[in-house]
């Protein structure tokens, strides 16, 4: 896993280097996760056009979020506007806009949220988002997939597209868990600034929360799929119908 340093776009790395369980290592300049690709500097674009050779961007946010803050257009890179949440699902941390503290006291536990991604309409969406990352010629990559923070969605997505490669569970926490070197400033921040304006600790605490990744988030996430399939082999055998050999040529594309 490599970070990349960008100055308009933060939380992003590439995720190639990282060990398989079967002692594989995923290709480099292949799947990049961040943020959104809204104001980029031209060395932003340079070094994600020539160095990283981006071809794709997966943007995961609703059509409103794409729509409020829109990624660049850049020549030679496909643009794939992919939501997993419908516009009426609750605002998964700060990546929806709310309105007052009291919309944010309201706001159900993130690891609520988190099974929630992984449920009826959202995981159908997930799945979709998935099969199609893992079926793209090899020529749609290098490939940036991203939400609003980089956290929530694209954590959930990342750890999906790891498991399926065959990446250990320590290997794929420790991944989303990476998030919180960019978000915890920010967490402190508000949890200060909440405090400041006297709200209670409890839910000063609950609304910090929401801005940084914990394992227990993620784990929500994958247990539910494991209680609900047996595994996550069975969760991709019955989801995305891969014959042993499509899984083969997959893997193939994605690891040396």
């Amino acid at each position: 896993m490599e970070i990349i340093k960008l100055d308009h776009a933060k939380n992003y790395r590439d995720l190639g280097g990282i060990k398989t369980m079967d002692g594989r290592t995923l290709k480099k300049s292949m799947l990049i996760r961040g943020t959104p690709l809204h104001k980029l500097s031209k060395k932003d674009i340079m070094i994600l056009r020539d160095q990283y050779k981006l071809s794709s961007i997966v943007d995961l946010r609703t059509k409103k979020e794409s729509l409020e803050k829109p990624d660049a257009t850049l020549e030679g890179v496909e643009y794939f506007h992919c939501p997993v949440l419908s516009e009426s699902v609750v605002g998964i941390s700060h990546e929806r806009r709310v309105n007052s503290f009291k919309s944010l006291e309201m706001m159900p536990s993130m690891e609520d949220l988190y099974i929630s991604m992984v449920t009826d309409v959202s995981l159908t969406n997930m799945v979709s988002v998935l099969k199609k990352i893992l079926t793209f010629p090899e020529e749609r990559f290098s490939l940036v997939f991203h939400c609003s923070a980089g956290k929530d969605r694209t954590g959930i997505l990342a750890a999906l597209l790891l498991a399926f490669l065959g990446v250990d569970r320590k290997t794929i926490v420790e991944d989303y868990l990476f998030t919180n070197k960019v978000t915890k400033f920010k967490a402190k921040f508000v949890y200060a600034g909440l405090l400041i304006v006297r709200m209670s600790h409890k839910i000063a605490k609950k609304i910090r929360n929401y801005f940084l990744a914990q394992e227990d988030y993620i784990e929500s996430a994958l247990k539910t799929l494991e209680q609900r399939y047996g595994s996550l082999d069975e969760f991709f055998k019955v989801t995305l119908r891969f014959s042993p050999e499509e899984v083969e040529k997959i893997k193939n594309k994605f690891l040396n």
